[in-house]
């Protein structure tokens, strides 16, 4: 796999990023994530998550201020392309497409190696699932194969948008583990998600937005040790 930054330089920067369309706005949000942390940026529907990870998906274009992504202006280099990798939200079932087969064909599709793709399976415990077909799934299965796609660019950074919404109890332990798993191997992962308590134990930095405006960010133990008492949406709630 990629050899992957240091972490004292972030691997995704929004500095002082402003927007405002379609009743969406950011207002000069400045927020750093880091290789090998899990950053869980934290806030109530409507805060802005969804047009922060849209910009750094290039699906919107900041108004003012600069992201970027392994030092590079995320709009000037194709290279956020594959530094940047997203969980997708769904696996297609096509009936008669197995596990394995599709991630074959998703990784020819993005030019991985043999190599890296024994990695991926074995990373995600995917290797007795391979012949079964998609449909078959179950949810934990499902979201093993989601993680898997999101791996095969060898990701610097990787998103994951409200990642225990609807899992049941051994779905949220498989998705915890493996977001700690790939920071702790060196990957900066972000992590966007309303209040949730469960991430609390995985959660190494929050960025609390609210109303497209940084309110918080920090470590968790050092937001935690600076508030005293924290509203219900604050970062116990985590």
């Amino acid at each position: 796999m990629n050899q992957l930054p240091d972490s004292a330089s972030p691997i995704i920067a929004f500095e002082n990023v402003s927007f405002n369309h379609a009743e969406r706005a950011l207002h000069g949000i400045s927020f750093s994530v880091y290789a090998g942390r899990v950053t869980v940026l934290i806030g109530p529907r409507h805060s802005g998550k969804t047009t922060v990870l849209r910009m750094l998906l290039g699906l919107d274009i900041p108004d003012g201020g600069r992201i970027s992504v392994c030092g590079r202006p995320i709009d000037a280099s194709t290279a956020s392309t594959t530094a940047v990798s997203v969980i997708p939200e769904t696996v297609p079932h096509p009936s008669y497409c197995s596990a394995g087969t599709y991630l074959r064909w998703k990784a020819l599709w993005a030019g991985t190696s043999n190599v890296l793709l024994d990695d991926i399976v074995r990373m995600t415990g995917l290797r007795d699932l391979l012949p079964v077909k998609l449909r078959d799934l179950d949810m934990t299965g499902i979201v093993k194969m989601r993680f898997a796609i999101a791996l095969l660019t060898d990701p610097k950074a990787l998103i994951v948008d409200e990642p225990l919404r609807a899992l049941d109890k051994a779905g949220v332990q498989w998705v915890c583990g493996q977001m700690r798993r790939q920071a702790d191997r060196g990957v900066a992962m972000l992590v966007a998600s309303e209040p949730d308590y469960r991430l609390k134990p995985i959660t190494d930095d929050v960025v609390m937005l609210d109303r497209g405006t940084v309110e918080k960010e920090g470590s968790l133990s050092q937001l935690q040790s600076e508030t005293a008492k924290l509203s219900p949406d604050g970062v116990s709630s985590l």
